[in-house]
Parts: C-alpha cells; structure tokens; sequence
C-alpha cells in the first residue's frame, strides 16, 4: 500500500481518538452538571433548615449574653453591698471604740457608783443603776435588746447586801457593751 493511504488511516484513527475523547469529556461534564443540579436541589430544600438552625444558634447567643449582663449586675451589686458592710462594720467599730473610750472616762473620774448605788451621772444614758436596757444594731440591721452587766442586780440598793461592788462579785465581771 501506498504510505498516502497510511496517512489517511493515521488521520482517521486520530479523529476517531478525538471524537471518543471528546464524547466522554462531554458526558463526563453532563454528569456533573446532572449532579451539581441534585446537590442543589437538596440544598435549597435544606436551606429553611439551616436557617431555623441559625435562628436558635442566635437566640441561644442572646441568652449568654443577657445571663452574662445579670451575673455581672448582681457581681456589681455584691460588691457594692461588700463594701456597704464593710463601711458599717468601721462605724461600728469606730462607736464602739468611742464608746468605750466615754465609759473609760467615767470610770476614771469616778470609779465607784454614789451612795444611792447610781452612778454620779444624771445625763442621757447616764447609768441609774436599775439594769437600764438599751439595744444594740447587730451586722444584718436589726436591733436586740440588752442590759448593761455593771449594772445588773441593781435595782435601787446600795452596791451589795454586804456593801461590796457587784462588778466583783462574778454575776456582772467588768464586761463592757
């Protein structure tokens, strides 16, 4: 045979070669394209979904972040309130210091009660000798009662049936209010 007619056959074998290169990048893409079309498809019939998804991923966020602001509202408040406590707690302190101080005074200016068994003060709270109640504000606000223990057993004699000081004799010590 002639080589034209090889070339011939050559050139026919290589069109072949193409065509059938060609035919199966076609339906190769078809496919494909048959597929991405499905995968929308589910997609979009999902997108609701998601959504509804996002909506409560959202709303969940929204509740930390109110339950974030509470805590860090009532955090603020307990602090507050810390310090509220503590500042009463130096008052208090601060009085009872000063208190104490005014019965130190009095008992150095007169140690020992007059012969009526008061005490020589006649001023507000000055001490009668008659167990004289007064209150005292505990930490959480509220007041109790209470009675002096110098004074106590006291009521309108002298210092003792034998004449000697109660404050002595074990029943009222030297404790101070």
């Amino acid at each position: 045979m002639p080589s034209w007619v090889w070339i011939i056959i050559a050139v026919v074998v290589i069109l072949v070669v193409i065509a059938l290169v060609v035919a199966g990048r076609r339906r190769r893409q078809d496919v494909n394209r048959r597929r991405a079309a499905e995968i929308r498809e589910e997609a979009a019939t999902r997108a609701p979904e998601v959504r509804r998804h996002e909506a409560s991923a959202r709303e969940r966020e929204a509740e930390a972040a109110a339950a974030r602001a509470e805590a860090d509202r009532k955090q603020a408040e307990a602090e507050r309130l810390q310090v509220e406590a503590q500042e009463r707690q130096k008052e208090a302190t601060a009085r009872r210091e000063e208190h104490e101080e005014r019965l130190a005074e009095a008992d150095r200016l007169d140690p020992r009660r007059g012969e009526d068994g008061a005490t020589a003060g006649t001023g507000p709270g000055a001490d009668t000798g008659a167990g004289t109640d007064t209150t005292v504000t505990l930490p959480d606000g509220t007041t109790e009662p209470v009675v002096d223990p110098r004074t106590q057993g006291r009521a309108g004699g002298a210092d003792g049936a034998d004449g000697t000081d109660d404050s002595t004799s074990g029943s009222g010590g030297s404790h101070r209010l």
